[in-house]
């Protein structure tokens, strides 16, 4: 019998960790889904990040065979934060685009590699309810989190306080672009 279920943490993180794998090689693909593909791959990557700096980091760091292993994730995210936000302002259309993709997505892929490797055996400890709240807490992110990276907003305090401003504010932003053609919002 397995230790774990849809919603445990560890199922959520892996699951999303699949579909940013994903996202990143259909951002990759010319064409005219392009700008659409980027854009999820903006906010999958910008929610997930959040949902971990939030209630995943702050979780890990207290178990303390994996503290060292939270601060350096976090490290690693950082750095991929300021590389998610070099893409998102050159765009699918910008010169570099495919550039800062790959070395977003090479950034991305050891970030996740060493999660699974080092956080994931630490959340595995902790007692199954736990996992379930900590699993929810990371799908509700999905909902509520800014979809659009925000190079300052760094750790579980910041994105606490980002949230409830960021994410209203990144939607709304969202919706705009979705509805109003780009030389009229200007």
């Amino acid at each position: 019998m397995r230790d774990t279920c849809p919603t445990d943490v560890i199922s959520v993180l892996k699951a999303q960790h699949a579909e940013i794998r994903w996202a990143f090689i259909r951002a990759a693909m010319p064409g005219p889904e392009q700008p659409a593909s980027f854009r999820r791959l903006v906010r999958l990557l910008a929610v997930h990040e959040a949902a971990e700096e939030t209630h995943v980091h702050p979780t890990v760091r207290h178990i303390s065979s994996a503290a060292q292993a939270a601060a350096a994730r976090l490290e690693e995210e950082r750095r991929a934060k300021r590389l998610l936000v070099m893409l998102n302002r050159t765009g699918p259309d910008g010169e570099g685009y495919l550039r800062t993709l790959r070395a977003l997505r090479r950034a991305v892929l050891i970030h996740a590699a060493r999660e699974e490797r080092s956080e994931f055996p630490a959340l595995a400890t902790l007692s199954r309810p736990r996992r379930w709240v900590l699993g929810q807490e990371v799908r509700l992110a999905r909902y509520l989190a800014p979809t659009r990276p925000h190079p300052h907003v760094n750790g579980m305090l910041a994105n606490r306080i980002a949230v409830p401003v960021f994410g209203p504010v990144d939607r709304c932003r969202d919706l705009a672009d979705r509805w109003l053609p780009r030389n009229r919002r200007h």
